[in-house]
C-alpha cells in the first residue's frame, strides 16, 4: 500500500538532483494502508486498495446450520482459510488504532460474535484459540445466564483472558427505532438511553474492563440513536450493512458482514475479496427516518473502475429497476406512485464487478421509511 502523495518536480540544479531523487524515493516506498491516488509527473497512479471485512456470527451448532447458526465444521474451515492464506485477524481495538494512525496489517479481518449463546464458549472459542484469533462478543445483558443455552459470566470472563473483547448489544436486544404502544418521545429516549448506557455499565462491572464497542440490534439505527451511543463513550459502533470497510472508515459507522450457514467456501472467499465502492454522495443519507414513501434513492459513483453492465441496486434484498446517468455516474431509483415504499427499514445495496479484478464492489446504507 502506498501513501497518498502529490509529488511535483521543480527545477533543480545538478548538485541537488540526486538528493531530491533520493528523498522522493523514500516517499514512494513507505507502505501505508490508505487507498487513494498520488501523482508523479502528472500521471495519476492508483494505489492498491485495502478492504477490511468484519465478519459476524451468532450461534454455532454441530448440526446443519441456518442464517443465524453456523455448523462448527464450516466455521473452522473458514478460520483455516484465513490462517492458510495469511489474513491478519485483528481485534476491534487494533482496527481502531490502525484506522487512527494509518497503519494496518496486510489483509486485515475482524471477527465478531453476537448475542451470547453457550455454543460461543463450547464450540467457537476452542477454534479461535486453536488459530490464536481475537474476536469481539456483542452481548445483550438480559440474555446472560438466562437459560442453559446462554453464556455465564464466568465463561465470559474466561474468554476475556484469551483475545476476546466484549461489546454491548444493549440490555434486551430491542429494536432501537421502535416506539412502544402509546410511548411518548421523551419516554422513548429515556428507555433506549438506558439500553445503551446501562448495558455498558453492567458489562464493565462484570468483566472488570472497559467496554468500547456497541453493535446495533437488528442493524437498525438513526442519527438520534447514534448520537446517544457516542454520548455513552463508546469508541466504535457497528452496523449490519453487509459491506466491507476501507482504510478511511468512520469508527462510528463500521460495516459488518453477517455469515449465514450453509455457505460455500467460495462464497465466503467472495466476501473477503469484496471491495467498497468509491462514492461521492448517497441519497437519502445513512440512517435517515423518512416519511416520504416515494423518495429518490441512489448514489453518485466515483471513478470508472466498475463494469456498468453489472450494476445492481437492491432495496431490502430485492432488485429494483434503476436509472444510470453515465455523465455524472448517478445511479438511482424512484418508487412508482402505484407502489409506494412500505413503512420499514431497508438496506440499500449498490453492487458491480470491478473491471480489473472482477471482484464485487459494494456500498450499502440504511434508510427507514415512516415511523416504527
Amino acid at each position: 500500500m502506498w501513501p497518498n502523495q502529490k509529488i511535483s518536480y521543480f527545477l533543480i540544479n545538478k548538485n541537488k538532483s540526486l538528493l531530491v531523487i533520493f528523498i522522493l524515493s523514500l516517499f514512494l516506498f513507505i507502505p501505508m494502508s490508505y487507498h487513494n491516488v498520488y501523482q508523479i509527473n502528472n500521471n495519476i497512479v492508483y494505489a492498491e486498495e485495502i478492504s477490511i471485512p468484519i465478519l459476524t456470527y451468532h450461534n454455532f451448532t454441530q448440526e446443519e446450520g441456518n442464517d443465524y447458526k453456523i455448523n462448527i465444521v464450516e466455521f473452522e474451515k473458514q478460520m483455516d482459510y484465513l490462517a492458510v492464506h495469511n489474513y491478519s485477524v485483528i481485534s476491534l481495538s487494533e482496527l481502531l488504532e490502525g484506522l487512527k494512525n494509518g497503519q494496518l496489517p496486510p489483509k486485515p479481518v475482524v471477527i465478531t460474535i453476537d448475542d451470547g449463546y453457550k455454543a460461543t464458549f463450547t464450540l467457537a472459542y476452542p477454534v479461535l484459540k486453536k488459530y490464536n484469533f481475537p474476536a469481539t462478543l456483542f452481548l445483550y445483558t438480559d440474555f446472560i445466564e438466562k437459560n442453559n443455552y446462554s453464556l455465564t459470566w464466568e465463561e465470559i470472563r474466561e474468554m476475556t483472558k484469551n483475545n476476546i473483547e466484549i461489546g454491548s448489544h444493549t440490555l434486551s436486544h430491542c429494536n432501537l427505532l421502535r416506539y412502544k404502544e402509546n410511548e411518548s418521545y421523551d419516554r422513548y429516549i429515556s428507555r433506549i438511553k438506558k439500553e445503551i448506557f446501562l448495558s455498558k455499565e453492567i458489562l464493565e462491572s462484570k468483566i472488570g474492563s472497559k467496554v468500547k464497542f456497541f453493535a446495533y440490534p437488528y442493524g437498525v439505527y438513526s442519527p438520534i440513536v447514534k448520537n446517544l451511543v457516542i454520548q455513552a463513550d463508546y469508541k466504535g459502533i457497528l452496523n449490519a450493512n453487509s459491506m466491507n470497510n476501507n482504510s478511511n472508515a468512520d469508527p462510528f459507522s463500521l460495516n459488518r458482514q453477517i455469515i449465514p450457514s450453509p455457505r460455500s467456501l467460495d462464497s465466503f472467499i467472495r466476501i473477503l475479496n469484496q471491495r467498497p465502492f468509491n462514492i461521492s454522495q448517497i441519497f437519502p443519507y445513512d440512517g435517515i427516518i423518512e416519511s416520504n414513501q416515494f423518495i429518490k434513492i441512489g448514489a453518485i459513483l466515483e471513478g470508472d473502475n466498475y463494469d456498468v453492465e453489472t450494476l445492481f441496486l437492491k432495496l431490502g434484498g430485492a432488485e429494483v429497476k434503476f436509472d444510470y446517468n453515465p455523465e455524472n455516474r448517478e445511479i438511482s431509483f424512484t418508487p412508482d406512485f402505484l407502489k409506494p415504499l412500505i413503512k420499514k427499514s431497508y438496506i440499500v445495496n449498490i453492487t458491480a464487478l470491478d473491471k480489473n479484478s472482477q471482484h464485487q464492489r459494494k456500498t450499502s446504507w440504511l434508510i427507514t421509511i415512516g415511523g416504527l
